[in-house]
């Protein structure tokens, strides 16, 4: 089936993905952001030498993540897990509009509660970054279960990896900067480290916003990068534009 067959409906928007890709998302609601292309960005480059066969999304909302995988490594398949009924549906419409049902199976379930007794060089997810106390819930159900932690923290998220992830797998997420430290304890209680760490800054000379990780079972020393997406005039890096292109996207002026 090709996306023109199927059409956004009430309440939907039908927006460009990586490549020919296209994803539905919600008109009043959470939709795929910086951190979902980040994350899959790092996963695309630590696999870029040698793919894996297959890989795990943990949380999968709207897809968008998985969906760049897919398109950057056309030969794996994988399996993603999201607990929200209206991202779940939108998340298997998209699928079905890019012709990845067959290699992308979507389980509806809580990730908290996930065992697939199979193993994965590679599992991504874009947790929630924010406990209840931390902030107002949005109104919007849907905002604030993508923000705060309602159906589950980085420390669950780090648990059900580190069950999954294969010996010399990578686990990619990302989180707030300010908060990073909460990554290394969560994956340190499970036998994990990070190995590999980038940190996003949304203009030269800022602090910045969020890190992303590459976290694994071994112990080398963690590799501490910056990605900066606008220089002091403005303008898209050289760097940022590298890593839109590499996930499918048209580069920024």
């Amino acid at each position: 089936m090709f996306p023109s067959e199927i059409m956004a409906e009430k309440g939907e928007r039908c927006d460009t993905l990586s490549g020919d890709f296209v994803i539905f998302q919600p008109e009043d609601g959470q939709r795929y952001s910086t951190d979902d292309f980040m994350t899959a960005w790092l996963a695309i480059s630590e696999f870029r030498a040698q793919p894996p066969l297959r890989f795990l999304d943990l949380g999968s909302g709207l897809c968008s993540v998985p969906m760049m995988v897919l398109w950057s490594f056309p030969d794996i398949s994988g399996v993603g897990i999201e607990l929200r009924q209206n991202r779940f549906d939108l998340a298997r419409k998209s699928l079905g509009a890019n012709g990845l049902t067959s290699r992308f199976e979507l389980i509806h379930g809580d990730l908290r509660e996930l065992s697939l007794g199979e193993k994965f060089e590679l599992i991504t997810s874009t947790p929630p970054y924010y406990t209840k106390a931390e902030g107002i819930l949005s109104d919007n159900n849907d905002k604030a279960a993508a923000r705060f932690e309602l159906n589950g923290s980085i420390e669950n998220y780090c648990e059900t990896a580190s069950k999954h992830l294969s010996e010399n797998g990578r686990f990619i997420t990302v989180y707030p900067y300010l908060y990073r430290s909460r990554v290394y304890e969560a994956a340190g209680r499970f036998g994990m480290f990070p190995e590999r760490r980038v940190d996003f800054l949304p203009r030269e000379g800022k602090v910045p916003l969020i890190s992303i990780f590459s976290i694994g079972f071994g112990s080398a020393e963690e590799r501490i990068e910056r990605l900066t997406m606008r220089d002091s005039s403005g303008s898209h890096t050289k760097e940022y534009n590298d890593a839109r292109i590499l996930c499918g996207f048209k580069p920024k002026r």
